[in-house]
Parts: C-alpha cells; sequence; structure tokens
C-alpha cells in the first residue's frame, strides 16, 4: 500500500475515533448528569440545550399520562402513571379534573396553585410539590391545579372547573412561555384557542422520536447548540446583554397577563392572589414581577388586581442548590424555598388550620412562623 494512502486511511481512522469520543462525551453529559460537578460550566450549558432540544422528555406528550382535551389542548390523564428522565424517577397520581392531586383535593379547596410544569412539580414526587408543602404546613386544603406548559389562559379556563365555595387564596405560578399563550386570548377577543386532536397526535409523536438515538446524534446537537449559541456560549458580547437578549420582557407581556385575569369570566372578589414568576436556570430575574407591580400601582385596576402580592422568588432561590441542573426546575429543596415564601407572604402560619380566617387577617407573627428555612 501506498505510503500516501496509508497516511490518509489512519488520518480518517483517527478522526472518525476522535469523534466517536467526542460522542460518547456528551452522550454522558445528557445522560448522567452528575458528572457536571467535575465539568467547566460551558460543558453544563451546552449539554442543557441539547438536552431541551433534542432529548427531553414531556409528561403532556406521553399516552400514559396526559390525553388530549378539546378546551384546553390536552391535560394530564385521570390514573397513576411514572414519569421519569435522567434527573428523577416520579410517580403521578391525576385525579378527574386531570391535575396531579387527589379527588379529596376537590372538593372546595381553601387554595389553588396554578401554574406550567413548576407548579406542577416537574422531577419531585407529589407531597414533594410546593403546593403539597404549604398544605402540610398550614392545614389548609391545597389544590394543585397545574398542567405543564399551560399559560395564565389555560390555567384560569381550567379553573373554572374547580368548586371555588371556600377559596381564600389563589397562586399563580408565572413562567416567560405564558406570553403566547396569553397574547393569544387577548387577541382573539379573549377567547382561549387550543390545538386540534390532529396536532396534538403530531406533538406526541414528536415527542416520542426525539428521544430515540442514531449515530452520532449527541455530537451532531452540541455542533447545532454551539453554532447557534456562540456569542451567549463563549460570551463574546457583554455578558449581562446577552442574558438579557435571551430572557428579554415582551412588549405587552405584562398586559397580556392582566387581560387574562381581567377577562376570563371569574370571579376573583374575596379572593387573594398572589403572582410569583419560574426561571429556567436564572432565578434572578425579576423584570416581570417588577414591570407589574409598577403597572398595577399606576392603572385603575380593580381591588383584586390592586391588591394582589407579588413575589420576587428570585431573590430567595439559588441556582446551584435549588433546581436541577439539566431541566431547570425545582428541586425537592427549591420547592420547600417557594412553599416558605408563600406561606410567608400570604401571612398564613406554618401548621394552624385557619379555615375561618379571612385572608387579610393574618397576623406578622403568623406571617414570620411560616417562613421557614427553605432546606
Amino acid at each position: 500500500m501506498p505510503k500516501l494512502v496509508k497516511g490518509i486511511l489512519i488520518n480518517l481512522v483517527i478522526i472518525i475515533l476522535l469523534l466517536g469520543l467526542l460522542e460518547l462525551f456528551f452522550f454522558i453529559t445528557v445522560k448522567y448528569p452528575g458528572v457536571h460537578q467535575i465539568l467547566p460550566g460551558i460543558i453544563t450549558k451546552i449539554s442543557r440545550r441539547i438536552y431541551f432540544n433534542f432529548d427531553m422528555n414531556s409528561i403532556q406528550y406521553l399516552p400514559a399520562c396526559a390525553r388530549f382535551d378539546p378546551h384546553l389542548g390536552y391535560t394530564l390523564r385521570p390514573g397513576t402513571c411514572l414519569f421519569s428522565d435522567y434527573e428523577f424517577s416520579t410517580r403521578y397520581t391525576i385525579n378527574s379534573l386531570g391535575v396531579r392531586d387527589t379527588e379529596e383535593a376537590l372538593n372546595s379547596p381553601q387554595v389553588v396553585v396554578v401554574g406550567d410544569s413548576y407548579a406542577m412539580g416537574w422531577g419531585v414526587q407529589q407531597n414533594e410539590t410546593f403546593a403539597k408543602i404549604v398544605e402540610a404546613r398550614t392545614g389548609l386544603t391545597v389544590l394543585n391545579c397545574s398542567c405543564s406548559s399551560y399559560g395564565t389562559a389555560r390555567e384560569m379556563m381550567l379553573l373554572k372547573n374547580v368548586n371555588r365555595k371556600r377559596l381564600k387564596y389563589l397562586v399563580i405560578q408565572y413562567c416567560n412561555n405564558d406570553y403566547e399563550e396569553n397574547l393569544s386570548f387577548l387577541n382573539n377577543g379573549n377567547k382561549l384557542v387550543t390545538m386540534s386532536r390532529e396536532k396534538y397526535a403530531e406533538l406526541v409523536k414528536q415527542n416520542r422520536e426525539i428521544r430515540q438515538y442514531y449515530p452520532g446524534k449527541y455530537l451532531w446537537s452540541a455542533a447545532n447548540v454551539i453554532s447557534s449559541n456562540f456569542n451567549y456560549l463563549f460570551k463574546i458580547r457583554d455578558y449581562k446583554q446577552v442574558e438579557e437578549g435571551r430572557y428579554k420582557l415582551e412588549k405587552g407581556e405584562v398586559e397580556a397577563f392582566l387581560d387574562v385575569l381581567l377577562h376570563c369570566g371569574l370571579d376573583f372578589s374575596g379572593v387573594q392572589l398572589m403572582v410569583f414568576k419560574a426561571n429556567s436556570y436564572d432565578p434572578r430575574d425579576s423584570r416581570f414581577v417588577n414591570s407589574l407591580r409598577e403597572k398595577i400601582s399606576r392603572g385603575p385596576y380593580p381591588p383584586f388586581i390592586k391588591k394582589m402580592i407579588i413575589m420576587d422568588a428570585g431573590k430567595y432561590l439559588n441556582e446551584k442548590t435549588d433546581i436541577f441542573l439539566l431541566n431547570g426546575h425545582y428541586n425537592l429543596r427549591g420547592n420547600r424555598v417557594i412553599a416558605g415564601m408563600i406561606i410567608k407572604h400570604l401571612g398564613l402560619p406554618g401548621g394552624a388550620r385557619r379555615s375561618n380566617q379571612s385572608p387579610g387577617s393574618a397576623s406578622s407573627s403568623g406571617a414570620a412562623s411560616g417562613s421557614g428555612s427553605g432546606s
């Protein structure tokens, strides 16, 4: 064999081996998140985006855990199911409403929590969600009426199906991706427009296919992530400027949120509302809650809006200890922190039942006792 040909073959073998090692490397960083304890932060950023874009398992598109709904697009499927991913394995008990809670919780709850996957408890067991921690600490009946990827509009439509006779507190967990749904609600004359059965079936299929492995999947995914996020990953531009570009507050985002509350058709008189925002990987982002607070202070809103408690959750959460490394949701410690802050901001005692007390009559000592350490 000529030396030139032999040299080319050797180099090809070396290249193939190197590419194979890179494929194995990124495979491990996604499948085994614990290795990030010894890896540089940039690898964690790349692995997170590989996971989110090319390998994430979504419960709302798992036939065993979710079902199509003509009014809401989908709900969780009543019964029990196992939802697992690389960082957790959790059991879901789902009631007849299609939310992650018991049938008993549907019987005139005093507190209702609405939100998306953060409030639903992505990655933690049922009794470890902040809704159930609040229930355990206060003795109040708390319904976790949250569903993965719901925006505020669908949350309010689902809430219409809840017995609200004894409702005193409504906790709303907001997220960046609520905006698109809320804006659609606003632009369609305050009416909810959801997906068709065919669209839902297509998303179920996509969710199944995205998890399938093919040779070179993780190397290709890493190259895609790096090329499309180069400035952010390597901080070529000012880091703060890059972060603000990724998590920008959309124009009209606060207005769309308030529009849903004002025109959803629910009567919130006598109900204390509370809202906070959840963010993947960046719990410190306070732009939405600050803008919401300013908007409400300046506008002629009804009392239930004016008296709404706005909690800046980012002040209490630690990115390194309170969220899952890859999926970005609250871990058990994060849920405990949020539960403690909800109890504190609503003025609820940590253990005493307050079924006969009005939302605004909490004593200062009761609020203090409910704050907890969150750890």
